[in-house]
């Protein structure tokens, strides 16, 4: 009996078990989405997978779409990402590939790209240069909170709503990022 009170003391004061008992989802921390995050990983990724997206053939339309707010054409989805007003990149989303996501130069040139492992939450994120070599692994909890870690585990930032903390749960304040998702 004894036993047992230990047991349920401990699993009602650890606080991801405590969360998770008291709201009925699963609460992560900085540990346990590493654990979820990294399993099944692809530390390379075959260049055939990506070798047609190298650069991108439409370059030139999507830089003018882009400059003209114009964020969806025909087969794709564009996502500018800029600083202090000068583009630097841009993501592309196929309609064919919707679980790919490519990232290109103001040149065309293909700089990263990512692969969603599914399109419901939790769902990871795995971010590979543009030699398919990992470069990093998200891991999507919900609409408003992720975890972001480099390709050797060591966590990047803890996204919550619009806001990113580091390791020690201080706010980042590098260019006063903020997280925005495309959404039309």
């Amino acid at each position: 009996m004894f036993k047992k009170l230990i047991l349920i003391f401990f699993l009602l004061s650890h606080p991801v078990f405590a969360q998770s008992a008291i709201s009925g989802g699963i609460q992560y921390n900085e540990i346990t989405a590493k654990i979820e995050a990294f399993s099944n990983v692809k530390r390379k990724i075959d260049k055939e997978f990506y070798k047609d997206y190298l650069k991108d053939p439409n370059n030139k339309e999507n830089l003018e779409l882009i400059k003209n707010k114009i964020y969806q054409k025909d087969n794709r989805i564009l996502c500018p990402f800029y600083l202090k007003n000068t583009l630097l990149t841009y993501a592309i989303m196929y309609d064919e590939m919707p679980l790919n996501v490519f990232y290109y130069n103001t040149l065309g040139s293909l700089v990263k790209f990512d692969i969603v492992n599914q399109s419901v939450y939790p769902r990871k994120v795995f971010g590979y240069s543009r030699f398919g070599r990992l470069i990093s692994v998200s891991f999507e909890v919900g609409d408003n909170e992720q975890f972001v870690y480099s390709a050797k585990g060591n966590l990047k930032a803890h996204w919550k709503n619009n806001e990113a903390y580091n390791k020690n749960n201080e706010t980042f304040k590098i260019l006063n990022l903020k997280l925005k998702r495309y959404s039309d």
